[in-house]
């Protein structure tokens, strides 16, 4: 499975041909640096990373600087990775921000299988969740040991939303 950093390069190449440096300029515009910050020294280190994986390559265009696209390989690799992000549930809510950012390496009717199976993930792990905040409720549990179930039920429901919007 791909990193965070390195779905988010495979994914910004599925648009086009990119050098790292419009690659950092994009993600200061999506302004990731307040959700999965990427700076220039991480940026580079995995463009050479996944150069030597296969999944990304130099396309020999400018001479003083790499410009990359996405290989067949890179781009089954994201999509592997995308599906796998799509069918588990994960307190990092930034995996299931990028499985939706990057959902269109899928097709539709890809994506509209992994949507199902996320949506059912959801609906078992939200059950299970409130149960488990009702019972510390009714044991009188303090808040403060609850309040991060009470966070992931938010996260759930704001990504049942989201699936409904896709």
């Amino acid at each position: 499975m791909l990193s965070k950093t390195s779905i988010v390069i495979c994914g910004m190449l599925l648009q086009g041909e990119m050098n790292a440096y419009d690659m950092l300029k994009m993600i200061d515009r999506m302004n990731m640096q307040y959700w999965h910050p990427i700076g220039a020294t991480t940026l580079y280190e995995t463009c050479l990373r996944l150069e030597k994986k296969g999944f990304i390559e130099d396309t020999g265009r400018a001479e003083n600087k790499a410009v990359y696209r996405l290989t067949q390989p890179g781009r089954a690799e994201l999509k592997d990775t995308i599906r796998a992000l799509f069918e588990r549930v994960d307190y990092d809510s930034v995996w299931f921000s990028l499985a939706v950012m990057y959902s269109g390496v899928l097709t539709k009717k890809e994506l509209e299988a992994e949507k199902k199976k996320r949506a059912a993930l959801l609906d078992e792990y939200e059950k299970g969740t409130i149960e488990n905040r009702d019972k510390m409720l009714a044991a009188k549990v303090h808040y403060i040991d609850i309040c991060a179930i009470d966070r992931m039920i938010q996260i759930v429901r704001m990504e049942k939303e989201t699936l409904g919007k896709l």
